[in-house]
């Protein structure tokens, strides 16, 4: 019977230990997703420097959280977008922002704003006018 009281000890070790483990990985998910916030960034977006393009979509690629897109009414060469970006961490991040402006003919023409800097901030809305400069 010793041999089975040995067993038994050794199984309800590796439970405990898995248990503590499987503790441990919960606390530290919550924690890191406590880290992250919502950032709403909003601003302009200028297509002025090619002839006759309008804005057809604005993409924020963040290199941490999830990206976002808008699609503006793109009648003007200079147009309001919004776009609400999650899993920002708390410090922030940089993002790569991707405008694309088509004109009359269906013609499309892209830029992009590397390394721009996206934190929540205190008050209300992030504003980024594109193009950056």
């Amino acid at each position: 019977m010793q041999n089975f009281s040995s067993v038994k000890r050794k199984t309800l070790s590796s439970v405990a230990v898995l248990a503590a483990l499987t503790l441990a990985a919960s606390v530290a998910a919550v924690g890191t997703a406590q880290a992250a916030v919502k950032v709403t960034v909003t601003g302009t977006v200028s297509c002025a420097k090619f002839d006759d393009s309008v804005p057809k979509t604005v993409t924020i690629t963040p290199k941490k959280g999830v990206a976002g897109e808008d699609e503006p009414p793109g009648e003007e060469k200079v147009e309001q977008y919004t776009i609400k970006l999650t899993g920002i961490p708390n410090t922030g991040t940089t993002a790569t922002f991707k405008v694309v402006c088509e004109d009359d003919e269906g013609d499309t023409n892209t830029y992009k704003n590397k390394n721009v800097p996206i934190k929540k901030p205190p008050n209300g809305p992030l504003t980024v006018n594109l193009p950056v400069a």
